[in-house]
């Protein structure tokens, strides 16, 4: 008989079984039951829980390292921080002033981009936006200075440089 060709489809059903079967049994660190990993698995160093149930045991009475509890405080109050920063921007940006700023900027551009001169035509419709050349966020006290804010495009105001951003150029 020719290599390859089997007479018997159970053997043939046999050989291809054992051979998806690259992998091994190992025992679950909290249940101690068997359990079946292939090869990927193993490599990912997925051995050693059963289920995602015994492994939240295990990470439930892990004891966790100080830095590593230093670091989640410092993140949650970072967190905390940024959120109350962006709700006083809101405010400040929701505000009648800060309209009134928009305003005042576009009418002393004449509500043309000042980086490519784009401006809306009859059949050709611009996005124009103000955009504060110091951050809003960090310079308070320039908000609603007209001379701190210039009219730009959409797509010039993208690539503009904004926040943080502004600070590590200059």
């Amino acid at each position: 008989m020719p290599k390859g060709i089997y007479s018997n489809p159970k053997e043939r059903a046999e050989k291809i079984s054992k051979a998806l079967k690259t992998g091994k049994f190992f025992n679950c660190l909290i249940c101690c039951s068997k359990f079946w990993r292939k090869q990927y698995a193993i490599k990912k160093g997925q051995n050693k829980f059963c289920s995602k149930d015994c492994y939240f045991k295990w990470q439930k009475g892990r004891n966790k390292s100080e830095a590593f509890r230093v670091k989640c405080k410092e993140a949650r109050l970072r967190k905390a921080h940024l959120y109350t920063i962006d709700k006083k921007n809101r405010f400040w940006r929701n505000s009648n002033e800060y309209k009134e700023w928009r305003k005042s900027v576009f009418r002393r551009d004449n509500w043309t981009c000042k980086k490519c001169g784009a401006r809306s035509k009859k059949n050709c419709y611009v996005r124009i936006e103000a955009h504060h050349i110091k951050p809003f966020a960090l310079f308070p006290e320039l908000r609603f200075v007209i001379d701190n804010g210039v009219t730009l495009c959409k797509p010039c105001h993208d690539k503009e440089p904004k926040g943080k951003e502004i600070l590590c150029i200059k």
